[in-house]
């Protein structure tokens, strides 16, 4: 019985750690302005596998993007949860995003709403956006990049 005890324990101790490993931290620390949209600071544990995603713009398969800052919004993010499925990833696995958008002041509501829907109920990611001159094509509004994390579990 003792044996048996001796080796459950040891079991335990070996799997928390690795099982702790496995979680990103989030954190809003006090003194910084948060918001539901973003987390200030997120650690990574060692292990997990990092993916970026290059910044993704409106465009489809052939190249045509959506006129309109709310149908290119959605279709980024779109875009951006077929790259991430490529990986076997989901929004939940975000833990950085950056948008750059075009006319800043008339795209953002429409960015907001969309990053919104593509993050729903999961926790939100660090964030940064950015008002740009212009992007690659002088018809684009917004282009947004992500960097996800791959659980060293889910290996």
């Amino acid at each position: 019985m003792k044996t048996l005890l001796t080796l459950a324990a040891a079991l335990a101790l070996c799997t928390a750690p690795a099982m702790a490993q496995n979680a990103v931290v989030r954190d809003n620390p006090p003194g910084l302005f948060t918001s539901p949209r973003f987390t200030n600071v997120l650690e990574v544990p060692a292990g997990a596998d990092l993916v970026f995603v290059s910044g993704l713009t409106a465009q489809g398969p052939d190249g045509v993007a959506p006129k309109d800052a709310q149908g290119q919004a959605q279709a980024v993010f779109r875009n951006l949860r077929i790259a991430l499925a490529a990986r076997g990833l989901t929004p939940a696995d975000v833990i950085q995003v950056r948008g750059f958008l075009v006319d800043i002041q008339n795209t953002l509501p429409a960015y907001r709403q969309a990053a919104g829907d593509f993050f729903g109920a999961t926790p939100p990611p660090a964030s940064t956006v950015v008002g740009v001159a212009g992007l690659v094509r002088p018809d684009l509004l917004l282009e947004v990049e992500l960097v996800a994390a791959r659980p060293a579990a889910a290996k």
